[in-house]
């Protein structure tokens, strides 16, 4: 079978980490070799990328977009399209879409100059599959942020950050703004997207994507498109 692309998305809290590192273990698991990379982030570059971006030192949206499209372009030239190329699936957290949804909330860049980015950074890339995690932006904001870990300066179980970053700062309307976005993604794409209600646990919410993969799988090597 034809090796794969497959992107989590949605607003920050709802568990794109946890759900990526348990999709690869699963997918793993069906005898499928894969890898997975977080946005930005993965090579050099992009880490350091990434450390600028949380700290908020692109004070205009187009830096921030570049930035973005920067460590994309990298991840994708130097990992995403030779592992897929060497018949290796990847599993993404985060890709295109969160710099449509993100970038394009802020509403300071023309949507046809964002796409073009987009597509520039990605190098023409397209997930086969986007699997989007979606809650409620204010249920995000409390799992991001529980209060004792605000209170203790500490994020719990989180190593990669001691306090919200610049973009987690932003506020609850803003992140209403991406997830309005996204609604509008799903219905763009005809199955490519596809909406995992993530309100529930961590069990629950992997059997609705482990269903979503597993059809998507059963079309996949029966040489089936999108539903």
């Amino acid at each position: 079978m034809q090796a794969r692309l497959i992107t989590l998305e949605g607003i920050d809290g709802v568990g794109k980490t946890t759900h990526g590192e348990l999709l690869v273990a699963y997918l793993a698991g069906r005898g499928l070799p894969v890898s997975t990379y977080r946005e930005p982030g993965a090579t050099p570059l992009g880490e350091e990328l990434r450390q600028l971006l949380k700290r908020g030192l692109a004070r205009s949206a187009a830096a921030e977009l570049l930035l973005f499209a920067t460590a994309r372009a990298e991840l994708v030239d130097m990992y995403v399209r030779p592992d897929l190329e060497r018949g290796t699936w990847v599993v993404l957290d985060r890709f295109t879409e969160s710099t449509l949804a993100y970038q394009g909330a802020l509403g300071q860049i023309p949507e046809d100059v964002l796409r073009a980015v987009c597509t520039a950074a990605a190098g023409g890339l397209t997930p086969d599959l986007t699997l989007w995690l979606d809650i409620e932006p204010q249920a995000a904001v409390g799992r991001r942020f529980p209060l004792e870990q605000v209170l203790n300066g500490a994020a719990v179980g989180n190593p990669d950050r001691s306090a919200p970053d610049a973009i987690e700062q932003r506020s609850l309307a803003y992140f209403t703004r991406v997830r309005d976005r996204y609604v509008q993604f799903e219905r763009e794409t005809r199955g490519r997207i596809v909406r995992i209600d993530a309100e529930g646990s961590i069990e629950e919410t992997q059997v609705l994507i482990r269903w979503v993969v597993d059809e998507k799988l059963k079309q996949w090597s029966s040489g089936g498109e999108y539903v």
